[in-house]
């Protein structure tokens, strides 16, 4: 007979898994590409300070409105 305590500290390993792997370490990429184009951007220098605060005092949220509201490639000044 299988010990239930051993069942349930392997599905407590496997969520926690399933949350690290499908949530953490995608919310922190995101976070990531955010902070990195906006270090590799010029086009929008002036609001640079602005943007790295928002993103990195509201992470998630901060990351994903900026990734959503910045300008397109094309308009990229290089």
């Amino acid at each position: 007979m299988v010990d239930p305590v051993f069942l349930s500290t392997f599905w407590d390993v496997v969520l926690g898994s399933f949350i690290v792997f499908f949530v953490l370490i995608p919310l922190i990429l995101i976070w990531v590409v955010a902070l990195a184009d906006l270090f590799t951007r010029r086009d929008i220098r002036g609001q640079k300070v602005l943007w790295l605060l928002v993103i990195v005092f509201i992470p998630i949220f901060g990351a994903i409105t900026y990734l959503l509201v910045r300008p397109g490639e094309s308009s990229r000044g290089f």
